[in-house]
């Protein structure tokens, strides 16, 4: 089964190129910060502009991650057609469409009012047709160019290299006619663990436990400044102190949020495969941990 790859486009070396500026925008404002955390606790210059500047960094962080995803999605893109059916790869992962669900081509297809959307690296993600078939975008060139393929229930835009052949390869395969029955859809690779990622209840839970412990962490990196040097974590039965401690431990409440919710992460995406009602337990057991450290913090930090 031969592979074709996609045609070129330069979207790949904007990607490329963006993807190195956030890299060094990552690097410039991490490198001050890990001089910052060499130094003892106590000579850490806790503020507001720290946090800030802690947030950009974990910003840049994310955004270079989810770019390089791009950028090497498009590199793995490619198309394969067989006696049963087209199939495109990316990442490891697959998406089918069966021969006989192929009813014809189309080069190009216009879309009047509808936004190509940016298409760093290649063209990607699912759009609505006036008709209110779905349209699955896996082209490195804007729709108005790919080659689209239409089934009853949708379209798929696609734009592989030597186009002329493709069309032929594809349309001999179609006379010939599928000796299997192929499911459609997209069969995921392992790596990524697309389904735990995908539930909308885990993807609600890590979106609030991340904020809420970072507006623990801005809040209590805000104050510092404000708090005393000697701090009560603990207090007796009686609520007299038990045990007064450097402030800086202040901050350990959100970082131990943190790590718990990574904790849980990490579980969740074990678990999902065979539990994912067990998974999304430990997701919004994260939200419940970051409020109870909030609460604790509040208490602290009257």
């Amino acid at each position: 089964m031969r592979r074709w790859k996609p045609q070129f486009s330069g979207r790949l070396w904007v990607a490329i190129v963006v993807l190195g500026l956030t890299a060094v925008g990552a690097i410039f404002l991490l490198v001050p910060l890990a001089q910052i955390l060499a130094q003892p606790p106590a000579a850490w210059p806790i503020d507001g502009i720290l946090f800030l500047h802690f947030l950009a960094c974990l910003s840049l962080l994310a955004l270079t991650g989810a770019i390089s995803y791009r950028v090497a999605a498009t590199l793995t893109l490619a198309y394969a057609v067989d006696r049963n059916g087209l199939y495109i790869f990316w990442l490891g992962n697959r998406a089918v469409i069966p021969i006989q669900t192929i009813e014809s081509l189309e080069s190009g297809l216009q879309t009047p009012g509808t936004p190509a959307g940016l298409g760093l690296g290649y063209f990607r993600g699912r759009m609505r047709l006036a008709a209110g078939r779905s349209l699955h975008r896996f082209s490195t060139v804007p729709i108005t160019q790919a080659l689209v393929l239409h089934t009853a229930t949708a379209a798929y835009a696609i734009a592989p290299q030597e186009r002329e052949a493709f069309v032929q390869e594809l349309e001999q395969r179609r006379r010939i006619g599928a000796i299997q029955q192929l499911t459609p859809g997209v069969e995921a690779g392992w790596a990524f663990f697309y389904a735990f990622w995908n539930d909308a209840t885990v993807r609600w839970a890590l979106g609030l436990t991340s904020v809420v412990n970072l507006v623990l962490l801005g809040w209590l990196m805000t104050r510092y400044p404000e708090l005393p040097a000697l701090i009560d974590l603990r207090s007796d039965a009686a609520g007299a102190a038990a045990a007064l401690v450097p402030r800086h431990q202040i901050l350990f409440l959100p970082l131990a949020g943190a790590l718990l919710g990574l904790l849980n992460t990490g579980l969740g995406l074990t678990l999902y495969g065979r539990e994912p009602v067990g998974a999304r337990l430990l997701q919004i057991a994260s939200v419940g941990a970051q409020l109870l450290f909030a609460v604790a913090a509040l208490t602290i930090v009257r």
